[in-house]
């Protein structure tokens, strides 16, 4: 039987980082919210808010 080691590479090394610290959703989401809150504080049509967030792609986030 084998000995189970640490680690993807085996030993006591770290296991690789598989994604990276830039993440485009959380920024994506915070726009989003600034604009729905402009709109419900009556700052923004909420028609326009609307055309916003569909024309910047921000309907999926």
């Amino acid at each position: 039987m084998t000995t189970k080691t640490k680690g993807r590479n085996g030993g006591d090394r770290a296991t690789p980082k598989t994604s990276d610290n830039r993440n485009p959703t959380a920024t994506a989401s915070r726009i989003k919210a600034l604009i729905a809150g402009a709109a419900c504080w009556g700052l923004l049509p909420v028609k326009l808010a609307e055309w916003i967030i569909r024309r910047s792609r921000l309907g999926a986030v």
